[in-house]
């Protein structure tokens, strides 16, 4: 939707991890629009702008009828171009948030960075990883569990 959308304290602009489905649903569609398909407990958009990049696709999360978990995905040619693409948008978060870096056991880095809402641990992580069979640089908000 637009580039201006952010990560904040805890949660994706409005969209507050750990709230219910239906406030939730609602700052999740007044940021998104509706989404291109839903499975009950999941979200599915394609195509959607964050932090300025373009996602293929983006997936919301729920447990227990609350917001525990977001998904961005951004799918590359190669792996060369996902390492590459993610150090531009962990140069972008860092702008943002306190972040770490580590190096896996292959090579790759891995980003974590923001505070959990948990209060522990962090919001997000950053890294690359194969899935459906391409490279994909994966921004990964959760999973967060929460009590009731």
């Amino acid at each position: 939707m637009t580039g201006c959308l952010s990560v904040s304290a805890q949660g994706i602009g409005e969209v507050r991890f750990g709230s219910s489905r239906e406030v939730a649903s609602e700052a999740i569609f007044q940021l998104f629009g509706q989404p291109s398909s839903t499975d009950g407990n999941c979200y599915i958009y394609k195509n959607k702008e964050f932090e300025g990049f373009h996602w293929n696709e983006v997936l919301f999360r729920f447990t227990n009828d609350r917001l525990t978990e977001a998904r961005f995905f951004m799918n590359q040619r190669s792996k060369y171009e996902a390492r590459r693409k993610l150090t531009a948008i962990s140069k972008v978060l860092a702008k943002k948030h306190v972040m770490s870096m580590d190096i896996e056991d292959d090579g790759n880095h891995f980003y974590a960075g923001g505070k959990s809402p948990l209060y522990y641990g962090h919001l997000f992580t950053l890294f690359i990883s194969p899935r459906e069979g391409r490279w994909t640089d994966q921004l990964r908000f959760g999973p967060f569990e929460f009590k009731n």
